[in-house]
């Protein structure tokens, strides 16, 4: 088994950046030259999730609800989650620490139990952290029912379109919770994901 980042914790948010190019720095740390997103400043976090331009396609149909489990792990194949820094210009990121996005996700699948996490069903949204992450109530019950899915777990109301705001989640039911694998947080075409963030508990029929 590959060994696994020691370098970034389940749970840390990382920004989609897609890359068309890559190439070294003079003391040999890879490089990649940012296609998009545009972005007025940098993330907060140092953590993305760096996918070649030429998968660009992946992103309309995510937003058209096309993309399931296996198109999702085949288009994370072609990820890498990296630690990192952008230029001031937002051209470039330098990447000293990478890993297979795809092995990290399969890998952290065998830890223990993540954080549970309650569902608000008054706002319909989980609370990871300092910012709601909605889920509309049906997709929170869908998740229950279902062994394994990619889905669309919410789209704003107000914006109306997937392309705009949404959520999207690749969840696994077990025993007596659902654990989150990873999920999207779109912004406008800025993504911010997660790996195996949190779980939630399976409620009674």
């Amino acid at each position: 088994m590959a060994e696994l980042p020691k370098w970034i914790a389940p749970g840390d948010a990382a920004t989609l950046l897609w890359y068309s190019g890559k190439g070294e720095s003079p003391d040999g740390v890879p490089v990649y030259e940012v296609a998009g997103p545009a972005m007025e400043m940098p993330p907060a976090s140092p953590y993305f999730l760096l996918a070649p331009a030429d998968r660009d396609d992946f992103a309309g149909e995510l937003y058209r609800g096309r993309i399931g489990v296996p198109e999702l792990r085949d288009f994370l194949s072609t990820c890498v989650l990296a630690r990192g820094q952008l230029n001031p210009s937002l051209e470039w990121v330098t990447a000293p620490l990478s890993s297979p996005a795809l092995t990290v996700i399969d890998g952290w699948r065998a830890l223990g139990e993540r954080p549970v996490l309650s569902y608000l069903s008054d706002i319909g949204a989980f609370l990871p952290g300092d910012r709601p992450l909605f889920v509309t109530p049906e997709a929170h019950a869908v998740a229950q029912e279902t062994a394994e899915q990619f889905a669309t777990a919410w789209v704003c109301d107000e914006c109306g379109e997937a392309e705009d705001a949404s959520v999207f989640l690749w969840t696994v039911r077990g025993e007596g919770t659902v654990r989150v694998c990873f999920l999207i947080q779109n912004d406008a075409g800025i993504w911010t994901c997660r790996f195996h963030p949190f779980e939630f508990n399976r409620e009674a029929a």
